[in-house]
């Protein structure tokens, strides 16, 4: 069921937060594209990678649930990473239809020297905003994420 906003929400002026969103990813994709070009990875196997050298033994299917994707295009995506020696793929003890994901050596040494370039990114692009206005602003996007997936995963259960 969707969310009405706040009686006090100002009408909105101008473009919609959500072509905004749009734009500041698209700009920030592009930068990020350039900055991992030298290690041969797009901007969503890198993410795909650093999420990964966080959350270790994550599935397939978990992947693709959190990056929006289908299955099939997350299996793709992780074959070309594994090819290219950057992770592992193994059946989960417990139940073996699951493919629990790992990086190697390889892949661990691309994400630490990826995570410089995307700091690099990050530090530039953000530059125009005040310290406390960006904490706030990752606080903010990070309880959007959080309803997002949310809404999805109810969304999933009533399909």
């Amino acid at each position: 069921m969707p969310k009405t906003a706040p009686a006090t929400a100002e009408p909105s002026l101008g473009a919609s937060t959500t072509y905004l969103v749009s734009q500041v990813h698209f700009a920030l994709r592009n930068r990020t594209e350039a900055a991992l070009k030298k290690y041969a990875v797009t901007g969503i196997q890198y993410t795909v990678l650093s999420v990964l050298g966080h959350r270790d033994g994550l599935s397939s299917a978990d992947l693709s649930r959190r990056f929006y994707v289908t299955p099939q295009s997350m299996g793709q995506l992780l074959s070309t990473l594994e090819e290219r020696g950057l992770l592992v793929r193994r059946e989960d003890a417990a139940n073996r239809r699951i493919l629990r994901v790992s990086l190697t050596p390889e892949g661990r040494k691309l994400v630490d020297a990826g995570a410089k370039d995307i700091e690099a990114v990050e530090t530039d692009a953000f530059s125009c905003l005040d310290p406390r206005d960006l904490k706030t602003m990752r606080a903010n996007l990070r309880t959007l994420v959080g309803e997002l997936r949310g809404s999805q995963s109810e969304e999933n259960q009533g399909a």
